[in-house]
């Protein structure tokens, strides 16, 4: 591997200190970097903005903290901005670390992406035939011959992506198995996601996740679970629906289907909803959508939910007097 080129940014400190003395830290052409530290037999090769990872906790890509408490080893390619990763200079890393048979030297190599990132992640896999792909809510191309149904992106679709590590469902064909995760009510994204098929290729829904759904996985703290799990092979459909359950205690989850039973009219699922944030968070406004969900149903002549009754407002706590 060539010689570090140190950007000299002072908010990228903590990438250098990560890489340590036995990885590297090096710019990838103008507008695009990449962080190495080693480890024993896994690779896990992750896609992401530097804004988003200085963002982050000790301005560090996410898949450091799993990576050291398991101790693989991880290569994370970074942009400055939506580039979709469609640069030369990404292009060559890539060729390099093939002819390099930089990969060769894992037993297990797993690329990570989400979203424009998953894009990426699927997209650059094709340098590891074999290797094992896991993808939320990816997006497969903005060429116009695949996705002209894309209103999303617009100054983006001049970016070069008839070239190499073009259509991203083409370039998944060499890897051992493929995980996407996706939320079909979001339109665009199940749309995307659906291009990616094959008989390695597992979807998993994740119904009502909502355009974020990286970091509602993050949040609800099962995504180290699942990458690992498509690690080991452990990682199934069902395994999948029993780590889902994890957004039934979600507050955002939970809100975000609220709003879309709102919008569907369905008065009796709006109550368990509203009733499941109640509990969780006692919060006033899910309290007068349960009771306004309950009345319709009783003005309908349907049964409510069992355990759901309306509530009345929390009494507000007395003003105290001065020496009370």
């Amino acid at each position: 591997m060539p010689t570090d080129a140190i950007a000299p940014d002072d908010r990228l400190t903590p990438l250098r200190d990560a890489a340590g003395t036995d990885g590297w830290f090096r710019d990838v052409g103008d507008v695009h970097s990449a962080l190495f530290r080693p480890g024993d037999g896994t690779l896990l090769v992750e896609f992401d903005s530097e804004r988003s990872v200085l963002a982050r906790d000790g301005a560090l890509p996410w898949s450091t903290g799993l990576a050291r408490k398991r101790g693989w080893a991880t290569l994370s390619v970074l942009s400055k901005g939506r580039t979709w990763f469609r640069d030369d200079a990404v292009f060559d890393l890539f060729d390099e670390l093939t002819d390099d048979g930089f990969f060769d030297d894992y037993d297990t190599v797993l690329f990570v992406g989400a979203g424009i990132n998953g894009y990426a992640a699927a997209a650059f896999s094709l340098a590891a035939p074999g290797a094992t792909v896991f993808l939320i809510a990816p997006l497969a191309t903005l060429s116009r011959d695949h996705t002209p149904w894309e209103p999303r992106f617009r100054t983006d679709r001049a970016l070069p992506f008839t070239s190499r590590y073009g259509y991203a469902p083409s370039m998944i064909d060499g890897a051992r198995r493929v995980f996407v995760i996706s939320d079909p009510t979001e339109t665009y994204d199940a749309m995307h996601a659906s291009l990616f098929q094959g008989d390695h290729v597992t979807h998993l829904r994740a119904r009502h996740g909502g355009p974020r759904l990286h970091r509602r996985l993050e949040d609800m703290g099962i995504l180290d679970r699942l990458v690992a799990g498509a690690v080991s092979g452990a990682l199934t459909p069902l395994r999948w629906a029993q780590l889902w359950r994890a957004r039934r205690q979600d507050d955002i989850w939970l809100n975000n289907l609220m709003r879309k039973l709102d919008l569907m009219e369905r008065p009796w699922l709006q109550a368990i909803c509203a009733g499941q944030i109640l509990t969780r968070t006692g919060s006033d406004a899910a309290r007068r959508r349960m009771n306004d969900a309950l009345s319709q149903l009783a003005d309908a002549g349907r049964e409510a939910p069992a355990g759901l009754d309306p509530q009345a407002p929390a009494a507000p706590e007395r003003m105290r007097l001065a020496g009370e």
